[in-house]
């Protein structure tokens, strides 16, 4: 009996012991990932999709999403200590897609004075608008091209910009157009919907806001003359009579 009491209890922690080293597989320490740690000098916030990364993540289980906020100051860059890939914007830019190779911690910075021009460029319709670069440093004199792509159904009509600007080269209703901003550029590009032109569409509606009485006023007009000038030759008729 003794011995079947031992052979049990070796059992029992056999199978203890297997269980620990399942989880453990599982379960993977602190050292498989890789922390991510936001902070914000100025005034602004930061923050990160995720606080830690598993070293063995791929597609975008891999990336961190870091987000600057302005509060009451202006967003200049972020300084990153770590080790990583960029995967979409730069350092200068508020929304900054990482792949961390080391832990990261990523500072927004933020100034009281804005140091830079903001160029967004955003579409009405069927198409696709960019605009490069979309900060220009202030007192730099620098350009940004603005480009409009047609969509599948859509064709670019034009631009309209809320700024103040300078074009360098192309105009309102060029697909690529460079200008030199002075301000903020908040740029809209103009799409149809359908694929048709919106200045034949212009045009035509412009054919058509033609009065019809307007135009047939002429004819009642002299209808009108006649039949008072014979009413008048009657009634002189019939006076002398």
């Amino acid at each position: 009996m003794k011995k079947i009491i031992s052979i049990a209890l070796v059992l029992v922690m056999v199978f203890a012991l297997t269980a620990v080293a399942a989880s453990a597989k599982v379960s993977p320490t602190g050292e498989d990932y890789y922390s991510i740690t936001t902070d914000a000098e100025g005034a602004g916030t930061a923050s990160a999709d995720k606080n830690k990364v598993a070293k063995d993540a791929t597609g975008d289980d891999a990336n961190v999403t870091l987000t600057a906020t302005e509060n009451g100051g202006f967003f200049t860059k972020w300084i990153i200590k770590g080790d990583y890939t960029p995967v979409s914007g730069d350092v200068n830019s508020p929304v900054l897609v990482i792949k961390p190779k080391s832990d990261i911690h990523a500072i927004a910075s933020f100034r009281a004075d804005k140091d830079y021009l903001t160029v967004t460029a955003e579409v009405l319709g069927d198409g696709t608008a960019t605009a490069e670069p979309s900060k220009i440093p202030v007192g730099s004199n620098g350009t940004s091209t603005l480009t409009a792509t047609d969509g599948s159904k859509g064709k670019f009509v034009k631009w309209v910009l809320a700024c103040d600007y300078e074009i360098v080269s192309g105009d309102l209703n060029s697909k690529v157009l460079v200008i030199r901003p002075s301000t903020d550029v908040h740029a809209t590009a103009y799409f149809t919907e359908d694929g048709k032109d919106h200045g034949d569409i212009t045009d035509k509606n412009k054919d058509n806001t033609t009065s019809p009485k307007t135009a047939d006023a002429t004819p009642y007009v002299a209808t009108i003359v006649l039949l008072a000038m014979f009413g008048a030759m009657f009634a002189v008729k019939k006076i002398k009579e």
